[in-house]
């Protein structure tokens, strides 16, 4: 699915812009959520083959992906629950 509308839910201040996330993943970026899960973090495309997305796969399931609308938000464009990956890949990152 693409990301058409932006986030849903309670939004929260980020340090980076998804852009500089974006770029900062690279190959890959693993790191413990705020609910302490290990996390990684890979760039992807959402399902209209061309946005940007950020990709959160756990220890034991996939979390979704988040966009540069959505990002910041607790809930993803596309409804999943991101906000404990976004927020925690925020504070990782340099």
């Amino acid at each position: 699915m693409a990301h058409p509308d932006g986030g849903h839910g309670n939004r929260f201040p980020t340090r980076h812009t998804f852009e500089q996330a974006y770029a900062l993943i690279g190959n890959g970026l693993h790191f413990r959520s705020t609910t302490n899960e290990r996390i990684n973090a890979t760039c992807g495309v959402a399902g209209n083959g061309v946005t940007p997305t950020i990709v959160f796969n756990g220890e034991r399931n996939r979390h979704g992906n988040v966009c540069r609308k959505c990002w910041g938000s607790r809930n993803a464009c596309t409804w999943s629950h991101i906000g404990q990956c976004v927020e925690a890949l925020d504070q990782t990152l340099p």
